[in-house]
């Protein structure tokens, strides 16, 4: 995991095209303002005028113009509390008019369900963003976005479709909100999908299974819940301190016992615990859960949480533990300064948790995501708690106090 520790990507804009954005921390420009975007100069790739099979490539790879967003082409600096960031768009006939999704939901009814086909949109945005002034489209994006775009007939071989792309320069601001300031004039590629998707398939429903036990009262209005896509193996977070169940439903109704599974892992025990209930012979603690219902199937893994940042250098983990009264994990630090930092797990990067959105570092918990953005807090001594074990229900937060 590549730690991210500065306070907004910088950008030094030059009259040179094709070259990234590099940093400056010593001024605060004024945006030009002006009634329309300015213009990015998208170059055409060699690959424009040939077929190009998505499914023997890794990613296309596009360069363009650094717009001039400043007078003189002054550098936006810190101060600013700005960054840009690029965005690529694409589009069946060169319009870009009215957006697939948009589209989408004037065909989908309250529960979720398509009443009809989209029909009036011409371009999609892709997911991806890029911070330099070059870009490796996505090929899985690509393909999903021909599916869109085109509406193929399943099992009908897939023609070279034409496909106009488009990059657009985006700031953030302060408030967490955006804004486009560049945009290019689309450039035509002629492209192969790679396979059809069923863009209209509804998608799956989330699905829940709340885990009462010791640990938790046995309520399950505070219980851990793990979710399924396919309402089959669900997993999630649970802290477990001996005897518990597993229910499909928020209450006793119906519920999954010691009778409803045959392979479990090492610290579960399905013998008789009374009353059908499961017992957790491991050390109480926090553990990440897989359950396979079909497969009858319980595998629980010890996990630790801790807090890293700018305080300790990056380089020592502070071991949350778990608050039984709030029900969430929680630690307590020092910040000398302003500090920026993130919660991880296992002592490594590989499952991190940060803030949601394009602002770094950021003080919004409310809608913490895997792989975020670094946080910011103020100097002080602090309790952070992380609210893990519902987060579909309550959202995946947390709290600095």
């Amino acid at each position: 995991m590549k730690k991210k520790i500065s306070f907004a990507t910088l950008l030094l804009l030059s009259t040179i095209a094709f070259i990234s954005c590099d940093k400056d921390m010593d001024s605060n420009p004024v945006l030009i303002q002006g009634e329309s975007p300015v213009k990015i100069e998208l170059n055409t790739p060699e690959f424009a005028n040939l077929p190009v099979a998505l499914s023997g490539t890794d990613g296309l790879t596009l360069t363009w113009s650094q717009p001039k967003l400043t007078a003189e082409n002054a550098p936006l600096g810190q101060e600013s509390s700005m960054g840009l960031s690029y965005a690529v768009q694409v589009s069946k006939d060169g319009n870009f008019t009215k957006t697939f999704d948009a589209a989408l939901a004037e065909v989908t009814d309250e529960e979720g369900n398509f009443t009809g086909i989209p029909s009036g949109y011409d371009y999609i945005q892709l997911a991806s963003t890029y911070a330099s002034c070059k870009g490796v489209l996505d090929v899985e994006e690509l393909n999903t976005a021909l599916n869109k775009l085109y509406l193929y007939e399943q099992n009908a071989s897939l023609p070279v479709s034409e496909l106009f792309v488009r990059v657009l320069g985006i700031m953030t601001l302060g408030d967490n909100s955006s804004k486009t300031l560049a945009v290019s004039d689309p450039v035509k590629m002629n492209l192969i999908p790679s396979s059809w998707i069923d863009v209209m398939a509804v998608p799956a429903k989330e699905s829940y299974l709340w885990i009462p036990g010791n640990g938790n009262g046995w309520n399950h209005g505070v219980c851990p819940i793990l979710v399924s896509k396919d309402g089959e193996v669900f997993t999630g977070y649970a802290y477990m301190n001996g005897e518990f169940k597993f229910t499909p439903v928020g209450d006793w109704s119906a519920e999954y016992n010691n009778g409803s599974f045959s392979t479990v892992s090492d610290n579960i025990d399905c013998g008789d615990g009374g009353g059908g209930n499961i017992n957790f012979t491991g050390e109480a603690g926090m553990y990440y859960f897989t359950v396979d219902i079909p497969n009858k199937t319980i595998d629980a893994v010890a996990v630790t949480w801790s807090v890293i940042g700018g305080f300790n250098s990056w380089g020592g983990d502070e071991v949350m533990t778990y608050d039984e009264g709030n029900h969430c994990l929680s630690v307590d630090v020092n910040f000398d300064t302003d500090t920026e930092w993130k919660f991880r797990r296992d002592y490594g990067w590989d499952v991190n948790l940060g803030a949601k959105g394009d602002v770094e570092p950021s003080t919004d918990m409310d809608d913490i995501v895997a792989n975020g953005k670094n946080f910011v807090g103020p100097a002080g001594e602090h309790t952070i708690q992380l609210f893990i074990e519902r987060p579909a229900q309550d959202g995946l937060h947390a709290v600095i106090k």
